[in-house]
């Protein structure tokens, strides 16, 4: 399947023309309010990372102006299926990450890249304010080539913090994360990086959403001058019923404030979430 010039399925552009045609024309859905529940209240939990709501994005990142001179392009498909586990004390949320990559730099090739896999229980406290969840972060070594993965096996711990404010129209959220590479190839060089993603969403009617973030890494084996990558960005989406189904669609940008010499300069992001309430 994975060939070597294997490129994302999405590259043609259908997700595209999909968001253009649910943001565009409300009569490609059902409005919010139909029956089998608000798209409202969904577009609200999507926008809660400790939501225990079942869902299945994929999210598809393009990577301009990367590599020496800015000449290349990547361009990833993440796969992202939230699965909860729900108990009366609390609950646990399962998070894999699963890229699908097509890489001009540092090589041209095409391929599966590590799996990144985040669990959070977060107890249940009646009336809090404040969530806060902890779990593991775990990066598998699962890449189909040397260019898109580390070569190692990583983990170590990860929080997650969220409010939301009591008139549902605000989400600010927060999750980190620290993974140290613990085996693998003794080649490559080993793996202590820090992420940090603060996250803060306002909703809209009409299940609209825009939210604003940032999904920064620092690299701790990296030259100083290298070791920052911060992106900043924002995006909208919106939730419609495809049949009795709910499905967001977004669109969003990201510009990177902070990077190594030979990261990209800017992302360009689609996602198509899939959710299945209760």
């Amino acid at each position: 399947m994975f060939a070597s010039r294997w490129r994302p399925p999405i590259k043609p552009i259908p997700p595209c023309l999909l968001v253009a045609a649910s943001l565009a024309f409300p009569g490609f859905a059902q409005d919010a309010g139909n029956a089998g529940g608000s798209t409202d209240e969904i577009a609200r939990k999507l926008a809660d990372p400790g939501a225990a709501m079942v869902s299945l994005p994929f999210q598809y990142n393009y990577l301009g102006e990367m590599g020496p001179g800015g000449d290349f392009h990547n361009e990833v498909l993440k796969i992202q299926p939230v699965i909860p586990f729900v108990r009366d004390s609390g609950k646990f949320l399962l998070r894999p990450i699963v890229p699908l990559l097509s890489s001009e730099f540092p090589a041209d090739t095409s391929g599966v890249g590590d799996v990144f896999v985040q669990g959070y229980y977060i107890p249940h406290r009646e009336g809090a304010a404040i969530e806060l969840g902890f779990g593991p972060a775990v990066v598998l070594d699962t890449a189909s080539d040397d260019s898109l993965g580390s070569g190692k096996w990583s983990l170590g711990p990860a929080i997650v913090l969220i409010h939301k404010t009591s008139d549902g129209k605000w989400t600010m959220a927060a999750l980190a994360n620290h993974i140290w590479s613990v085996a693998g190839d003794d080649d490559r060089e080993d793996v202590s990086q820090t992420s940090l993603q603060p996250i803060l969403t306002r909703s809209f009617p009409r299940s609209w959403s825009m939210t604003f973030s940032s999904e920064s890494t620092y690299n701790w084996k990296a030259d100083s001058g290298d070791a920052w990558t911060v992106p900043l960005g924002t995006s909208v989406s919106k939730v419609v019923r495809i049949g009795r189904l709910p499905v967001s669609f977004g669109v969003g940008g990201f510009y990177n404030v902070e990077r190594p010499d030979d990261a990209n300069r800017w992302t360009a992001r689609l996602t198509m979430t899939l959710v299945f309430p209760d």
